[in-house]
C-alpha cells in the first residue's frame, strides 16, 4: 500500500497548486521566484507536450488514458514483487501526475501547466509545465533505473 500512497499524495497536490495558479495567475502575468531562475506563469496545453497534437484533443484524451491505464496496470502487477522498489516508485509517480494531467483535460479541455526556466537556450525557457510533468520525468527515470539495478544483481 505504500507505494500508492505517492499516486494520491501527487494528485491532491497538483489538484490544490493547479487551482491556485488557475485563480491567481492572470493571462500574460509572470512571478520570478529565485532571482529569475523559476518563472511561474499561467499556460493551458490542449496538445501533449509542446502543443504536440493540440488540434486533437479527443486523440490526447484516449492515448493519455491508455497510457494511464498501462502504468496502473503495471503498477498493481508490480505491488507483490519484490525487489523492485524503484519501479514501483517510479509506477507510482507515473500514475500520480499522470491522473492529475488526465483529470485536467477530461474536466478543463486542457492541462494546467504554470511553471518554467528563466535560464539555459531560449528553446527550453519556452518550456512551461507542472509539478506534475516533473514526476512523471521522475517517474520514467526510476522505472529505467530499475532496469539497471537488477541487471547488476
Amino acid at each position: 500500500m505504500r507505494f500508492m500512497f505517492p499516486a494520491g499524495f501527487i494528485f491532491m497536490f497538483e489538484y490544490v497548486m493547479k487551482n491556485y495558479m488557475d485563480r491567481t495567475l492572470a493571462p500574460g502575468m509572470q512571478h520570478s521566484l529565485a532571482k529569475g531562475r523559476i518563472i511561474l506563469k499561467k499556460h493551458y496545453n490542449r496538445g501533449s507536450a509542446g502543443n504536440f497534437l493540440s488540434s486533437r484533443p479527443g486523440c490526447i484524451r484516449r492515448i493519455h488514458a491508455a497510457a494511464l491505464a498501462a502504468v496502473s496496470a503495471g503498477l498493481l502487477w508490480m505491488l507483490p514483487k519484490k525487489h523492485a522498489a524503484l519501479a514501483k516508485t517510479g509506477l507510482s509517480f507515473l500514475a500520480g501526475g499522470g491522473l492529475s494531467n488526465l483529470h485536467d483535460r477530461l474536466r478543463h479541455g486542457h492541462v494546467i501547466d504554470y511553471v518554467s526556466f528563466g535560464f539555459g537556450p531560449q528553446r527550453f525557457r519556452r518550456l512551461v509545465f507542472n509539478l506534475a510533468d516533473l514526476f512523471i520525468f521522475a517517474g520514467i527515470f526510476l522505472c529505467t533505473a530499475q532496469v539497471f539495478v537488477k541487471e547488476e544483481q
